[in-house]
């Protein structure tokens, strides 16, 4: 079965109640977590491989962005004890604590970044939901692809 990227498989077929819960399953990553694509993948694995596909898409989405959380997370702790900016860096030369402009910058950098990361994923998951919601296919970058080969069996669009 070849489709033609944004018409989903039998696109007629497509009860409202799947768009429902595809669209909550986008939605999850500041509804419900990651617990709920996993519900909503194992109550309709076997009744609906729309729902099917925008579950296990948002699963893995889920865990990508965690992923990248806890790297970017990580890495800044690594790169603030190896910049010195432990708490003997606070203390200049004459004994009096101050604050040094590396250290505000990396953290207006690592706030700033930390902020994009999460309001723009929580964006694009609403954009993902909504779009579900219409019954269109669309796919994360390099995730959906491969979840819809999993659930539809072809990777060719």
């Amino acid at each position: 079965m070849t489709n033609s990227f944004g018409t989903p498989p039998n696109a007629n077929e497509i009860r409202s109640d799947e768009r429902m819960i595809s669209l909550f399953a986008h939605l999850s990553l500041f509804l419900g977590g990651i617990l709920l694509p996993i519900i909503f993948w194992v109550t309709n694995k076997d009744k609906s491989k729309f729902v099917t596909f925008h579950s296990l898409q948002s699963l893995w989405f889920h865990i990508a962005y965690i992923a990248i959380l806890i790297v970017w997370i990580f890495a800044f702790v690594i790169i603030a004890v190896v910049g010195g900016l432990g708490v003997g860096a606070f203390t200049s030369t004459t004994g009096s604590k101050e604050m040094p402009v590396f250290f505000i910058i990396a953290m207006i950098g690592f706030y700033g970044t930390l902020f994009a990361i999460i309001f723009g994923a929580i964006a694009y998951s609403v954009y993902m939901g909504i779009k579900a919601y219409q019954g269109n296919m669309v796919m994360y970058p390099i995730i959906g692809k491969k979840v819809y080969a999993s659930v539809y069996g072809t990777g060719n669009q």
